[in-house]
This record gives C-alpha cells, structure tokens and sequence, in this order.
C-alpha cells in the first residue's frame, strides 16, 4: 500500500506563482496512467496558459473563487466544482477571489512537460 502525505511533499512553484504538490504521479509512485495534484494559485495569480497534447484533465475547486478559459469561453469556478479539459483544449484559470484557489488537478494519462503546450495570453 502506496500513502503519499501532503505535507511531505515538496512544493514547486511555477513562474507564475501556482504551488503544485505532486500527490500521485508515475514519478513518486508505482502508478503508470494518471497523476493527481494540487494546485493553489494567491490572490490575482493564474496559471501559464496552455493545452495537452493528450492528456484529459480534471480541475477540481476546492477552495476559493477563480475564472476558469477554455478554448476562448470564460466561466467563473468555486468549491465544489469539475472542470472537464479534453486536449487539445487551450486553457488558463485566474484567482478572481481574495484568498487562495485551491484545486485537485488530475490528469490521464499521466502530466509530463512534454505533453504540455504553452500558448500566447
């Protein structure tokens, strides 16, 4: 049995400022399709504005308010809610709120930077 603590792993923190916490992936488990992590994004941050080659991802709110684009449309997000990302959807959320955006972020198959895209915005 595979238990992986959150406060035991080290935080990474982009240009931008989101902190990733890699919870699962193939790279600290023995798992080999999928990876979750979360993701939390300060007050009037956001993240690089990009799309997957072939990942599908999941954005799952758990706390805090934010604007999420998907392929052009803006939608606002809260707790409790899923964002559904098929690639190649082009995709950014922005922290619209006051305190930290919390979020599960999963994807399938697995998040590498190589399937990852940045675009302008």
């Amino acid at each position: 049995m595979e238990i992986i603590k959150r406060d035991q792993v080290k935080p990474l923190v982009s240009e931008r400022g989101e902190i990733v916490r890699e919870l699962a992936s193939p790279s600290i488990a023995s798992l080999r399709r999928h990876s979750v992590a979360e993701v939390t994004i300060r007050p009037g941050g956001g993240s690089v504005p990009h799309y997957h080659r072939q990942a599908e991802e999941v954005y799952y709110i758990l706390r805090g308010q934010g604007q999420m684009v998907l392929d052009g449309e803006a939608r606002l997000v809260g707790p409790g809610d899923a964002v559904i990302i098929p690639p190649p959807a082009q995709h950014v959320i922005h922290n619209t709120g006051a305190e930290e955006l919390v979020m599960v972020v999963t994807c399938a198959p697995a998040w590498s930077p190589e399937d990852e895209v940045p675009v302008g915005g």
